[in-house]
């Protein structure tokens, strides 16, 4: 980054300030002389959006916000700002139609950090907005860890959770026994733990957490299925790489779509 952006100098909260001099420095630096349409969802007063300007000298810069339409000092008209709702999905076509009709390079939520709401909107402009080998990053994902006012969805962490009950570990561990005993019987490992795992990929099921997880499984399957997996809307489209840090989740779209739909190789 620039040694004279700074990003503190301009009314960023500190922890945003740590990932816009850290990780998104990493993934930006080359983007800083292009010409590039950038999207954030959640611009509170405008102080990301004034410094996304001045980080991208060529850039259009778009927010959007709940709260009405702020006065912003940007003589170079740059800077365009909406007023809305994130998962609004007629309003965020209508944003694209109006400032990047071929799709944006950079989207960023930073909006109201609630699962729902964010899988509407990812799923929306991921699929239908975002360029090519463009990049989406979801902020302040871990929130979804603890319930506070702003983050509703929430769900304590308990550190001595299990991914598999102490009954269901007795009853595999029963099978494996079985299994060593009478090794004349099908493998009964495997079946069980095909039983274990056929209705669905188990793992946390709700909020930022549960949406989060989710686009790990969407970049692990990449363009294969498998059946009662879930929806599969998000194998139309290719997770190139996936970068998760604290505070930060990077996402970025296969720069070519997949050679076949996965509805072609998936068996009901």
């Amino acid at each position: 980054m620039p040694e004279s952006i700074d990003p503190t100098g301009y009314g960023i909260e500190e922890g945003k300030a740590a990932c816009l001099a850290g990780a998104y420095e990493r993934f930006f630096s080359l983007l800083v002389n292009k010409r590039i349409s950038l999207l954030e969802l959640g611009v509170w007063e405008g102080a990301s959006l004034r410094f996304w300007r001045d980080y991208f000298e060529n850039a259009t810069i778009v927010g959007l916000d709940r709260n009405p339409p702020f006065q912003i000092n940007d003589p170079q008209g740059m800077i365009h700002v909406y007023q809305g709702y994130q998962q609004d999905t007629n309003l965020l076509d209508r944003i694209v139609y109006e400032q990047a009709p071929d799709g944006f390079d950079v989207i960023i939520d930073d909006c109201a950090h609630i699962g729902m709401f964010a899988r509407i909107s990812f799923w929306h402009l991921f699929q239908n907005h975002l360029k090519p080998g463009g990049l989406y990053c979801i902020e302040d994902w871990g929130t979804g860890y603890f319930p506070w006012r702003k983050c509703p969805d929430a769900g304590y962490y308990k550190a001595k959770s299990q991914l598999i009950s102490n009954k269901d570990r007795l009853f595999i561990r029963l099978v494996m026994w079985l299994s060593d005993a009478f090794p004349s019987l099908p493998s009964l490992v495997a079946i069980t733990f095909r039983l274990f795992n056929r209705s669905k990929i188990r793992s946390h099921e709700r909020g930022m957490v549960g949406f989060i997880k989710e686009l790990v499984d969407a970049y692990a399957l990449g363009t294969i299925a498998i059946p009662r997996s879930g929806s599969g809307r998000y194998l139309l489209y290719g997770i190139s790489q996936l970068h998760i840090t604290q505070g930060v989740i990077y996402i970025f779209k296969s720069a070519e779509p997949p050679p076949n739909s996965p509805a072609d190789s998936i068996s009901a």
